[in-house]
């Protein structure tokens, strides 16, 4: 059931800053709230890192990146992508904060949730060493975690790493970065995270790039698994598709054509004779 909470006067105005203070801070506090002072003082300390920060994302073996890692996203440790050292552009060691955790570097689990990740041992990911990914549980002879956990893009967990670049690193490789509207941005552990578009799937990404066609006109431009003879309009084509689809389909560069609509005639107003 969704709860609706409403607010008087400026406690809108000091919600919205306590959300907007998180957002930038993150766990850093330790739980105590800075004052303004040190809020500005922590705020310029973290701009540069965070204005030309490491782009993460979990990559497979073709270079698709299929998932764009955020402040939220789970690491083999347990902890989020936030609770690790995202301010270590220069050494990309981005490792877990919490000085009980073993974790020296980010490593991307595929999780939604209460879902879990196990190993071939049968055991959780939280139950190995999140550095040797050694099982931890007691008699089990599992010296490395192995997931046959199948991602969006067809292949399996071990056929992806956790990437970190930087904005030049990835501009390189024409792959997106911030676009220039979210220059100055300081926001804690985004990661990857540069559009609505990359919260999405590597693979979904890819399906959106492509040009919506109608259904004939897709199957003659993307080769088509049989040729078919359809009509429409009265003609037909050897690949199933007429010329009149392939006019009226959207092109890949040019966006749809416009239908071009014959103009009504205008009416003739004669005079009355006397």
């Amino acid at each position: 059931m969704a709860v609706h909470m409403q607010f008087s006067g400026d406690a809108q105005k000091h919600v919205q800053a306590y959300l907007d203070y998180y957002n930038i801070v993150g766990n850093d506090d330790n739980g105590q709230v800075m004052s303004e002072a040190e809020f500005e003082a922590y705020k310029k300390k973290v701009q540069k890192a965070r204005e030309n920060r490491l782009y993460v994302a979990w990559r497979n073996s073709k270079g698709m990146d299929c998932k764009m890692v955020g402040p939220s996203s789970s690491c083999f440790c347990g902890h989020r992508y936030r609770d690790h050292n995202f301010d270590n552009v220069k050494t990309k060691e981005v490792h877990c904060k919490d000085k009980k955790c073993a974790c020296r570097l980010f490593s991307y689990v595929p999780i939604y949730g209460s879902a879990d990740l196990k190993c071939l041992c049968k055991h959780s990911y939280m139950q190995h060493d999140p550095r040797t990914k050694k099982c931890k549980t007691a008699k089990c002879t599992c010296s490395k975690f192995i997931s046959n956990h199948s991602c969006s893009c067809g292949q399996r967990y071990p056929e992806h790493t956790t990437v970190f670049e930087s904005r030049e690193e990835r501009q390189k490789q024409g792959r997106a970065v911030d676009p220039p509207h979210m220059k100055g941005n300081l926001a804690a552990g985004m990661g990857g995270v540069t559009d609505f578009a990359s919260l999405a799937d590597g693979a979904e990404r890819e399906e959106m790039m492509r040009p919506m066609l109608p259904g004939a006109a897709h199957r003659a431009i993307e080769g088509g698994k049989e040729e078919q003879k359809e009509k429409v309009g009265g003609a037909a084509s050897e690949s199933g598709t007429s010329a009149f689809e392939l006019f009226m389909a959207p092109h890949q560069y040019g966006g749809t054509v416009k239908k071009i609509m014959p103009k009504p005639a205008k009416k003739m107003v004669g005079k009355r004779g006397g």
